[in-house]
C-alpha cells in the first residue's frame, strides 16, 4: 500500500520541484516556485481578504468575485470538477477548463492549472475547520466524490454523503495539486471529484503596490509615470524622469516650499488664480501660458 512520503515530499519542495506521485522520481518532477518566490506570487492586497463573514457559500455564487471598493480580491469556485493524473487516481489537479476524464500528465505543469487559493490561515481561529460550504463558511476547501459526472452536480445533486474527509488527502493551496494519502482512500476509476474553494485574484507585487504607512528610500526612485492625488511632503534630493501628474481634480491642492526648476516647456491647462502666500497678493501671469 503506497503512502504519501513526507520525507520525499519535503526534499523535492526544497529543491523547487512540485511533488505529486510517490511513483515518480525526484528527477521526473516538474520545477516550480517554492522558496524562490517571484514578485507575481507576493500578494499586496491580502489585507482585503475578510477573516470572517465570508460572502459566498452556495450554488447561486458560482464564479462570483468578491471586491473591496473597486478592487477584485478573491474568486469563489463552486464545485469545480477536478482533473486526475493519467498515472493513477492518487493525484488530481484544479484546471480551468477541466481536462480530459482520462487524466493529464503529472510531470509537466498544465497551462490551464489554477493556483493561489486561499487557505484557512486567512480566517479567524473560530473558522479554522469550517469549509467553504458550511452554514458559517470558512476557507477550508470542500471536496466531493461521486460516480456521476454532470453539471447538475453543481446545483445540488451532491450531498453530505459525498464529502471526502480531510484526513484522506492533502490539498496544496499554492499550486492546486490534490494528493490522496494512500491507495486505500484513492478514488476509483469511475469516481469524479468536485471542489469548492476561494482563489486570490488581487494584485501582486508585480501588478501593484499599496502602502498605508511611510516610505523611506536612501537611493533614487525611478518611474515612468507618477500619479499623485494627495499630498507629497519631505522630498529632498530625488530625480524623477518620465511623466509626473499632480492630482486629477480641480480640488487637489499641492504646496511647494523652496525653488521650482523646470527644464523644458511648461503647459498649464485650465489656469486659475495663483496666490503668493508670502505677500498675500495675486500673481498675474498674463499671456505667459497662452
Amino acid at each position: 500500500m503506497a503512502t504519501l512520503d513526507s520525507g520525499s515530499k519535503s526534499s523535492r519542495l526544497l529543491a523547487s520541484r512540485r511533488y505529486t506521485h510517490d511513483t515518480l522520481t525526484a528527477a521526473q518532477e516538474a520545477f516550480t516556485n517554492v522558496l524562490d518566490l517571484q514578485s507575481s506570487e507576493i500578494y499586496t492586497e491580502a489585507g482585503y481578504i475578510p477573516s470572517s463573514g465570508l460572502p459566498y457559500s452556495g450554488s447561486a455564487d458560482i464564479n462570483s468575485t468578491y471586491t473591496s471598493g473597486s478592487k477584485s480580491i478573491m474568486k469563489y469556485w463552486y464545485r469545480q470538477k477536478l482533473t486526475k493524473s493519467n498515472t493513477n487516481n492518487e493525484v488530481w489537479f484544479f484546471l480551468n477548463p477541466t481536462g480530459s476524464d482520462s487524466g493529464i500528465g503529472a510531470q509537466l505543469i498544465s497551462d490551464d492549472q489554477e493556483v493561489n487559493f486561499i487557505s484557512p490561515k486567512y480566517s479567524t481561529s473560530a473558522l479554522a475547520t469550517s469549509t467553504t460550504e458550511d452554514t458559517t463558511p470558512g476557507y477550508l476547501a470542500a471536496l466531493y466524490k461521486s460516480s456521476a459526472v454532470s453539471h447538475s452536480l453543481q446545483t445540488g445533486s451532491l450531498d453530505s454523503d459525498d464529502i471526502v474527509s480531510t484526513n484522506d488527502y492533502q490539498f496544496d493551496y499554492k499550486t492546486g495539486v490534490l494528493q490522496f494519502m494512500n491507495s486505500s482512500v484513492d478514488p476509483t476509476n469511475s469516481d469524479y471529484l468536485y471542489m469548492t474553494v476561494y482563489q486570490y485574484v488581487g494584485k501582486t507585487l508585480a501588478t501593484g503596490l499599496e502602502i498605508q504607512g511611510d516610505i523611506e528610500a536612501t537611493g533614487n526612485i525611478t518611474a515612468q509615470q507618477y500619479i499623485i492625488s494627495s499630498s507629497v511632503t519631505n522630498i529632498t534630493t530625488q530625480a524623477i524622469s518620465g511623466s509626473t501628474m499632480f492630482g486629477n481634480t480641480t480640488d487637489d491642492t499641492h504646496k511647494m516650499t523652496g525653488s521650482l526648476y523646470i527644464k523644458g516647456g511648461l503647459t498649464v491647462e485650465n489656469l486659475g488664480t495663483l496666490t503668493n502666500r508670502d505677500d498675500s497678493g495675486t500673481l498675474d501671469l498674463g499671456d505667459a501660458f497662452n
